[in-house]
This record gives C-alpha cells, sequence and structure tokens, in this order.
C-alpha cells in the first residue's frame, strides 16, 4: 500500500473471509483423513502421501507469489490474497473430495 493510503475494509473483509473459510475446510479436512487412518472414512491407499506433498506445492506457490508481490511493490492485502489461493484452492478440493468418498460402510 502506498503511504498516505487508506486499507480498503471491503478488501481486508474479503481476506478474512477467505482465510476463515480455509481454515474452516482444513479442519474438515483433517477430521476426515485422521476418520479415514480409523478406517472409519473412505480414503484412498494413497491418502497419507498425498497430504504431504500437496502441502508442499501449496505453500512453494503461496511463498512465491508472495515474493514476487513484495518484489513488485504490490498492495499488502493483494499480495496476500494472490499468496492464500493455492493453499485455499487445495482445501477446497481436499474437501470436495473427501466428502463425496464419505464413511466407510461395512
Amino acid at each position: 500500500m502506498k503511504p498516505g493510503m487508506i486499507p480498503n475494509p471491503f478488501a481486508l473483509l474479503q481476506l478474512q473471509t477467505q482465510a476463515t473459510l480455509m481454515a474452516m475446510e482444513a479442519g474438515a479436512v483433517i477430521w476426515m483423513r485422521m476418520m479415514g487412518m480409523a478406517g472409519l472414512w473412505s480414503v484412498l491407499p494413497s491418502e497419507n502421501a498425498r497430504m504431504v506433498t500437496e502441502k508442499q506445492k501449496a505453500f512453494a506457490e503461496a511463498g512465491t507469489r508472495l515474493m514476487l508481490g513484495t518484489m513488485k511493490g504490490q498492495d499488502s492485502q493483494k499480495t496476500l490474497g494472490h499468496a492464500l489461493k493455492p493453499i485455499r484452492r487445495t482445501t477446497k478440493s481436499n474437501v470436495t473430495r473427501l466428502t463425496r468418498r464419505g464413511p466407510k460402510r461395512n
């Protein structure tokens, strides 16, 4: 943000909303994966490896976006919003995929 500029409250609200949704989705994903490890949720055998590799990819992309936004002198709200996108995309995708699989039925 340029000196003397007032932050856009709606941009802050949007950023906070995206961060909150990401946190809620992450909690749901953790719960479904833990239930999968306990044999109560239908997950693929590759789920444990996936949960490690997807984080590396999402956080690397987020870090790159943060660095580039900062180097370009972008507004901090815009930079943080761009950095949050790959992480949010991952959590949203996981919730959708794992929810469709559902509880394990014996």
